[in-house]
């Protein structure tokens, strides 16, 4: 697609961002939702509206070229990831559900399930492309320890000596059989053809030959034909696939055509920096001179003008005064100096308090006895009519606080989309770019940008120098009229230095936590963490590739105590709680977690998540398995030193992700006595970091179970920030697996199997043990038959047949021990709140009825 298509999706985007704002804080009072499930409805449209937003921003943002519009899009992209996670907040608080059924909104809005997937931003992988990089040589280098899929099942299980045996016989009898009976075949073919030689000894006549030859073109022509034009019906109806050169394929070209943007725009940011320091020399070289003469003269000129008309010098402007770039020397018509903005007095003075004799700083009996005295009078009536307007807003504020009504906090990242929407109507929108096809930077920006930067640093260096020179009149002055003028002011120095030194006492106290490696470099712990296997390395996985579909028979509306998650919403969660808060930059505020918890059945891709996390953020990745760490780190001292060593590295790489598999294992109650990986001994250090965690340090721990049941519940989840089941996949999750993994191996034969009946038949299969099935059915050797032996649906079938059976009882430990976690408690009290409340009352009234015993 051409730059315009980009710059056109950025505009409707911009649209789009007009009407959530306008929907986010409506105009009627009565359109503002005033009860819980009203409210719920309105952050559902709102939440839904701007992920369609991000979707074309981000889409925007990855391919515009233009390196000016690129920095303007990013915060726009940014602000709208922070109001989506901020709604997600609000919708969760209301809900008490990390999970939620939107398919009614969706209807309503017209859109389809897949519109619900939040993208992940390239930019958290391709800013940091150089650093992820480096990581991965100096892990190669090491020779790191290779993260695995969990215990992954083996494509064919072992067999017995017997078996082998046997199966090699079957083998090896076909084989001659097959010999045997090709041999026996061309025997009787050659007796047949000699056969039919003695018979038609007469030459068959030429005219008779060439019609038999012609009959026999005429209908193979006929039936190519005919097949072409059968062909070219089904495919204008999309009932068949299209086989299409690799040359012409959309899909390569659309990517070949995302990398030659890429490095078109890698060229153009190189330009635009170049340029942004070039014009600033330029601009400073040529301007920089007239700009601080004339900044001089108009100073010069204001204290003249102010000491002709007041008999005295004035005091020189404070320093957040003269910092407003919209600052100017200049005097009223009565030759006072202007009120600046936040000093309604007009007197602006200094930042060391020389025109503020009241203060603390100032000190002096004068300004105790004066202007704070007056202060405190002016205090006393605040207690009057202020506290009578007190009370009634107290009441007021009572009356309104009612339970059931929800109230919306103002939120930082609307006022930086209202401010990202107006800098682009000014800068780009009805800007022409006729004459700018190729989209480079806009050099009267550039220009009009260094002017006001350069001009900032000359007004910081000339305002010291102009400070000095009018401290200087001054004084001369000063000392020309004499007085006592220099006591008092060693007086207040005096007291300015014990006021230091009280502040210098009190910041002094302060406990820093210990350090237990301060004497080793960060080169030696990295090396020791990838020697133990606790730093290992991860294969590339995206999180497109957790295959999943959503759940459309569910309603916003649920009363459900618990809502079990369709794979699709799991994998949007993920990226909510896990990979869009950490891409951020620190100091960026989000909604934010450092744990979580996720269970559930083997081969769901609990661990294939983990690595698509750490993926999608090119991550640093810490293994903190039991099994993993055993035998490492001996005793107490050790073992807290190896976590100790583990979070310091993870803090100082941000992002990083802190692995935990099997981690029922460090909060069980008793230990198997089989296990001799000591698990429960980094328990008590593993709580300490984990609350030592913020969500600035971007350190996310992740901990993985497919026996959640075995920890001791009552220890094992309140540390962790979120809990988060790994279901088995449903019908439409399996049907999308299913072609997903056939489609991998054979693009054109399935069309040709009944995956609806694979999908019945594989119900209560993991995704796993699915995508084992296709690999076991789908080998090597019989992808060469194909061409032979079309793969028929009963050889897909058979693998089915061969798994393990599942009992739908399987699944319930997960649910028990799903419902004990916090979230799911508050909501089943929620719900059921109501009911009780209801109960209560009919009870009262029955027992007010039932007459007194005497």
């Amino acid at each position: 697609m051409s730059n315009q298509t980009y710059n056109q999706y950025w505009i409707d985007s911009n649209k789009e961002l007009a009407d959530q704002l306008e929907y986010e804080s409506p105009k009627d009072a009565l359109m503002t939702p005033k009860d819980r499930e009203a409210a719920f409805q309105h952050l559902a449209v709102l939440y839904v509206r701007y992920i369609q937003v991000f979707r074309k921003l981000e889409m925007a943002y990855d391919q515009i070229v233009h390196p000016q519009k690129r920095r303007l899009l990013k915060d726009v992209v940014i602000a709208t990831i922070g109001r989506i996670l901020e709604i997600k907040s609000k919708m969760v608080e209301l809900e008490l559900s990390d999970f939620l059924d939107l398919s009614d909104i969706l209807v309503d809005m017209k859109l389809t399930p897949d519109d619900l997937r939040l993208p992940i931003p390239k930019f958290f992988v391709e800013e940091r492309h150089e650093a992820i990089q480096k990581h991965s040589a100096l892990l190669e280098s090491l020779s790191a320890k290779q993260m695995g899929f969990g215990e992954a099942l083996p494509p064919f299980p072992p067999l017995k000596l017997s078996e082998a045996i046997r199966i090699i016989q079957i083998n090896e009898r076909g084989r001659q059989g097959r010999l045997r009976a090709k041999y026996m075949a061309d025997i009787k073919l050659q007796a047949q053809r000699e056969k039919e030689l003695d018979q038609n000894e007469e030459e068959m006549e030429v005219n008779t030959a060439a019609i038999q030859i012609q009959k026999v073109y005429k209908g193979y022509k006929a039936r190519q034909h005919f097949k072409k034009m059968m062909h070219e019906e089904m495919t204008f109806l999309g009932m068949t696939t299209v086989m299409r050169d690799l040359k012409n394929n959309p899909v390569l070209k659309a990517d070949n055509n995302r990398n030659r943007r890429k490095l078109i725009q890698q060229q153009f940011e190189e330009e635009y920096q170049q340029s942004l320091v070039n014009t600033r020399e330029k601009i400073m070289k040529v301007e920089g001179p007239d700009m601080k003469e004339s900044l001089q003269d108009s100073f010069r000129q204001w204290y003249m003008e102010y000491k002709r008309v007041n008999s005295k010098f004035p005091d020189f402007p404070a320093d957040r005064v003269w910092a407003d770039p919209n600052f100017k020397f200049e005097l009223t018509a009565d030759g006072q100096i202007p009120a600046a903005q936040g000093d309604p007095d007009g007197s602006g003075g200094d930042s060391a308090g020389n025109s503020k004799p009241g203060t603390a700083a100032s000190g002096g009996k004068k300004g105790k006895k004066g202007k704070s005295a007056k202060g405190g009078k002016e205090a006393k009536p605040a207690k009057g009519k202020g506290g009578k307007d007190a009370k009634k807003g107290g009441k007021g504020a009572e009356e309104e606080d009612d339970p059931d009504k929800f109230k919306f906090d103002d939120s930082k990242y609307i006022a930086d989309i209202k401010a990202e929407r107006s800098a682009f109507a000014d800068k780009w929108l009805k800007k022409d770019e006729s004459e700018n096809f190729a989209q480079k930077h806009d050099q009267d920006i550039v220009k009009n940008e260094k002017r006001r930067e350069v001009e900032a640093e000359i007004k910081g260096q000339v305002m010291e120098v102009l400070k000095e020179e009018l401290k200087n009149l001054k004084m001369a002055v000063d000392r020309e009229k004499a007085g006592k003028s220099r006591k008092g002011k060693k007086g207040k120095k005096g007291k300015g230095k014990k006021g230091g030194k009280k502040g210098g006492k009190k910041g002094g106290k302060g406990k820093k936590e210990k350090d237990m490696t301060a004497n080793r470099t960060m080169e030696s712990l990295v090396e020791e963490l990838v020697q133990t296997g606790i730093l290992q390395k991860y294969p590339p996985v995206l999180l497109s590739d957790f295959r999943g579909e959503f759940n459309v028979l569910g309603t916003s509306t649920s009363k459900v105590p618990m809502i079990k998650p369709s794979m699709g919403e799991l994998q949007r969660v993920v990226s909510e709680y896990c990979i869009l808060p950490m891409g951020l930059d620190p100091e960026i505020p989000v909604p934010a977690i450092t744990s979580a918890l996720m269970y559930g059945p083997k081969g769901t891709g609990k661990s294939m998540l983990i690595n698509a996390v750490a993926s999608e953020l090119g991550a640093w990745l810490f293994n903190l398995t039991p099994k993993n760490t055993a035998g490492q780190f001996v005793g107490k001292a050790a073992t807290a030193k190896m976590l100790h060593m583990v979070f310091k590295v993870a803090k100082a790489n941000a992002p990083a992700i802190v692995y935990i598999d099997n981690v029922e294992m460090i909060f069980a109650k008793k230990v198997p006595k089989d296990d001799t990986s000591d698990p429960k001994r980094i328990k008590k250090d593993l709580l300490k970091a984990m609350k030592a965690l913020k969500p600035e340090m971007r350190v996310l721990v992740l901990g993985v179970s497919n026996k959640p049941w075995d920890g001791d519940v009552k220890t094992m989840v309140p540390p962790f920030n979120k809990h988060l089941p790994v279901p088995r996949p449903d019908y439409a999750s399996r049907n999308g697996l299913w072609n997903y993994f056939i489609a991998a191996r054979i693009p054109n034969a399935v069309k040709d199997i009944n995956v609806s009946l694979l999908t019945r038949m594989s119900d209560g299969l993991s995704a796993g043990q699915i995508s084992l099935a296709c690999e076991r059915a789908l080998t090597n050797r019989r992808l060469k038959l194909l061409r032979l032996r079309p793969i028929t649906t009963n050889e897909l079938v058979e693998q089915i047949l061969n798994m393990t059976p599942f009992d739908k009882d399987d699944d319930k430990p997960f649910w028990d021990f799903h419902e004990k976690t916090s979230l799911v408690k508050k909501r089943t009290a929620m719900l059921t709140a109501p009911d009780d409340e209801e109960g209560g009352k009919d009870k009262k009234k029955k027992d007010a009825k039932k007459p007194k015993k005497k």
